[in-house]
């Protein structure tokens, strides 16, 4: 596992899916993947109090149902190093090969480190991951929330076709920049305001200027004025004209849920769903 990991640090983004022998029919596939960019968020006793990020990595037996997970580059307050541990022994709950869920508890990572209370979900066709645990430390109990940079709201079919639905959905963005800042944006593709209007193919809400408050579950972010920003072709194009005003908005992501209202162009928009996860 350690030289796996490792290997795996090479890698910026890499999903590769082999069979551990020739054969098929084999039931033993190792499922790798290597994201930087994951978002992880601590806090003791409900209380937000730390963002980072981290890599994960991990391999499967299928026909045992066992998960081996790597957490790589994580650090869980501030001025405590970034340290690299394996969670080793988690149980996969289903037998899909592309999405599963898995969990564990009492899983001793390291010492003076104990994993409780394992829970995730992994979609390999959304690169979606999002998964929770209870740290038990020597300074303390940390609660952790860590999820992929991109979730998307539910498809009223259940589906994972984004690229050819004419549904509305979202894709809620956010990442950590090198200053430790938190970047989110709010994306709405197949959207119409009214049923007058023909459905617009993506507007972007950059949440650079809007109030970004985190929670134990996610965040909320409320914005007097944003100018969106309008995808015509390959390219996203400011539309002062259409500014979105009254944002008041919540994602919650330990619960997948959102809620979302704003006024743009005379009209007020508010919507709520599930995550797909």
């Amino acid at each position: 596992m350690k030289k796996l990991l490792s290997l795996m640090a090479l890698a910026a983004i890499m999903f590769t899916f082999t069979a551990c022998g020739g054969d098929d029919d084999d039931p033993v596939e190792m499922i790798q993947a290597n994201e930087p960019g994951l978002i992880v968020k601590t806090t003791m006793g409900g209380n937000p109090f730390f963002l980072s990020t981290c890599d994960l990595a991990f391999n499967i037996e299928f026909s045992s149902k066992i998960l081996n997970l790597g957490i790589n580059q994580i650090t869980f307050a501030p001025r405590m190093p970034k340290i690299n541990f394996e969670a080793n022994g988690l149980k996969v709950t289903n037998n899909s090969r592309t999405d599963f869920t898995f969990s564990g508890t009492g899983v001793k990572v390291m010492e003076g480190y104990t994993l409780n209370n394992v829970t995730g979900r992994y979609i390999k066709d959304l690169s979606s991951l999002i998964l929770t645990y209870t740290v038990s430390a020597e300074r303390g109990e940390y609660e952790v929330l860590t999820f992929s940079p991109v979730l998307y709201s539910k498809l009223a079919d259940g589906s994972y076709d984004y690229d050819n639905t004419t549904d509305r959905f979202y894709k809620f963005k956010s990442r950590i920049d090198d200053d430790n800042n938190f970047i989110a944006s709010i994306c709405i593709d197949n959207i119409q305001f009214v049923p007058q209007m023909p459905k617009l193919e993506e507007i972007v809400i950059p949440l650079d200027d809007a109030t970004i408050v985190q929670t134990a579950n996610g965040y909320k972010a409320t914005a007097t004025t944003i100018i969106p920003l309008f995808k015509q072709g390959d390219k996203y194009i400011p539309f002062p004209d259409r500014t979105v005003s009254n944002l008041n908005y919540e994602l919650n992501v330990l619960n997948k849920s959102f809620t979302i209202e704003f006024d743009c162009f005379g009209l007020h928009y508010t919507d709520s769903g599930t995550i797909n996860n």
